[in-house]
């Protein structure tokens, strides 16, 4: 039997998030109204503008973490558009999953220093710890799943998952 969960966070439109989105449309604007006047300062703004629209991008990021009969997918969803994968390992290969504030990861001798988040900044809840190994790469990751989430992993690799 297929063992399959999904799970979403997502965020909030932040302040900063609304801040650059109009100035967007603020830089830009007056970018193509004072093209007729002053051309080097159109384009100035209009490359204000430009800017301000990709940082925007990177300000409004959700996660989606798939579990598949022991294989974890991680994925990043910028603006509810464009997904990009971040990870994908293997519970088997989990050598530590538990609470970021537990005695476990702090006791864990030799923690990798690749840190990768996986988490929204707005997103309130408690952030578990996995210690990785694929080979001889090491990553720790930090995530936030739910019970159900941790109930799968559970299943697959009670040994290195402390609830």
């Amino acid at each position: 039997m297929d063992n399959f969960y999904e799970q979403l966070l997502t965020t909030s439109k932040t302040t900063t998030y609304k801040l650059a989105s109009g100035s967007t449309y603020v830089f830009g604007l007056i970018g193509l109204f004072s093209a007729s006047v002053n051309m080097i300062f159109a384009i100035l703004l209009i490359a204000l503008a430009v800017a301000c629209y990709f940082y925007k991008s990177k300000l409004y990021v959700e996660y989606e973490y798939q579990f598949t009969n022991g294989e974890i997918d991680i994925e990043k969803i910028l603006e509810m558009k464009k997904r990009k994968k971040v990870t994908t390992f293997n519970i088997k290969e989990v050598d530590l999953l538990a609470l970021n504030d537990s005695d476990f990861v702090k006791d864990y001798s030799n923690k990798p220093n690749s840190i990768v988040k996986c988490y929204p900044t707005t997103a309130k809840g408690p952030i578990y710890v996995a210690m990785i190994t694929e080979g001889n790469d090491k990553m720790q990751l930090m995530f936030m799943p739910d019970e159900k989430f941790i109930n799968h992993c559970f299943k697959y690799n009670p040994r290195a998952v402390k609830k």
